[in-house]
């Protein structure tokens, strides 16, 4: 399944790889590809083995804001 979550205070590529890093280290997630820019992560997971809860504890972890 795809997913789009919306992040604020994502500033740089670091900040992308942050939200990416702790997206991935999730059981069920396959790709999550984080945009500074557009303020948002796609996430490619396993709805079965992970949940939307799960990936904004995991975003908001590293500092940032889940805002959908």
């Amino acid at each position: 399944m795809k997913k789009e979550i919306h992040v604020s205070g994502m500033r740089c590529s670091s900040c992308e790889m942050l939200v990416s890093e702790a997206l991935e280290a999730l059981e069920g997630v396959q790709k999550a590809q984080a945009s500074h820019q557009r303020g948002v992560v796609e996430v490619e997971y396993d709805p079965s083995k992970t949940d939307d809860e799960a990936m904004k504890r995991a975003i908001e972890g590293e500092g940032f804001t889940v805002t959908d």
